[in-house]
């Protein structure tokens, strides 16, 4: 048989290929396709020019398939089947009956609202949470994991960003801390620091000490931890200043009643942004996550 283009085939005739060679008669394979015996006779000499082979010869009353035909009729059925499922459209998601499990990427600050937000919605979904640093871009393209929170200045070919939004620095201390009562660059400077390890390069450093470079003044990091999170009681019971992005102390500076005041330089707003797999972010149990990821982050 002469090699053949998919471009070239309509795959009608292929679905008529099926009856026939199930009913082995042209009346009765159109009958079952609600078509003339002609237009089924029509369709039988074109696959025959596509096949290049006779396929059903006439015997007595009935039809007998060829040698290819028979080969066709093992493979035919399951071939269609797999047509047809790409072309279904995708079961609806239900969160309210789901028992899905879905992986997301995000910075500790976030799971509170993100929780919350998929729990009341989903009782019986579950979310996996990893750390940002664990999951690499190409195991998000890939699919591995359904989301990524993290700094809008990522790029991969194979994601997709949505715009989580940009929030301003801001200085954080426990309350009455004597450095707020002259608050300048100079009272900012001369207390040691908190610093979250996620907001460090792998050089050490993030925006803000590539800032402090650029100006000449250097700082103290009395501290480091691993969470967002951790941050707010140790600042609480410290003399400690942290400086991030205002929308990662949310959920936790009132409760530790600390005092926020501007950052005594300029610092480019902190913008996040929402990654997904560009092949898999169409479907609808990941697209129904990220709408609900996008809700929670709106009230940061």
């Amino acid at each position: 048989m002469p090699s053949t283009s998919l471009r070239d085939i309509d795959l009608n005739l292929l679905v008529i290929l099926e009856v026939l060679l199930g009913e082995r008669s042209v009346t009765r394979a159109a009958q079952r396709l609600h078509l003339t015996p002609s237009a089924v006779s029509h369709a039988l000499k074109r696959l025959r020019e596509l096949f290049d082979d006779e396929l059903l010869v006439r015997d007595g009353r009935r039809m007998s398939p060829t040698v290819r035909a028979q080969e066709i009729a093992e493979t035919l059925p399951t071939a269609l089947r797999h047509v047809a499922h790409v072309l279904t459209a995708p079961e609806p998601f239900d969160p309210v009956m789901s028992t899905r499990v879905f992986r997301l990427a995000a910075p500790d600050f976030v799971a509170p609202l993100i929780l919350q937000e998929v729990s009341r919605a989903a009782p019986h979904v579950r979310v996996e949470w990893v750390s940002s640093s664990s999951i690499t871009l190409r195991e998000l393209s890939l699919g591995r994991c359904d989301a990524l929170i993290a700094p809008s200045v990522v790029k991969h070919e194979g994601l997709r960003a949505h715009s989580l939004g940009e929030w301003p620095w801001k200085v954080y201390g426990r309350a009455g801390h004597p450095a707020f009562k002259r608050w300048s660059m100079q009272a900012w400077s001369n207390y040691s620091h908190l610093q979250i390890w996620g907001t460090r390069t792998t050089q050490g450093q993030g925006p803000i000490d590539r800032r402090l470079a650029q100006l000449g003044v250097e700082r103290h990091i009395g501290a480091v931890v691993p969470y967002f999170s951790m941050a707010a009681a140790v600042v609480a019971n410290s003399d400690l200043l942290l400086t991030v992005p205002c929308m990662t102390m949310a959920a936790t500076q009132e409760r530790f009643d600390l005092e926020e005041h501007e950052l005594p330089f300029e610092l480019p707003r902190m913008s996040l942004s929402l990654f997904r797999s560009a092949t898999g972010g169409d479907e609808p149990g990941v697209r129904w996550f990220l709408e609900r990821i996008q809700a929670a982050c709106s009230r940061l």
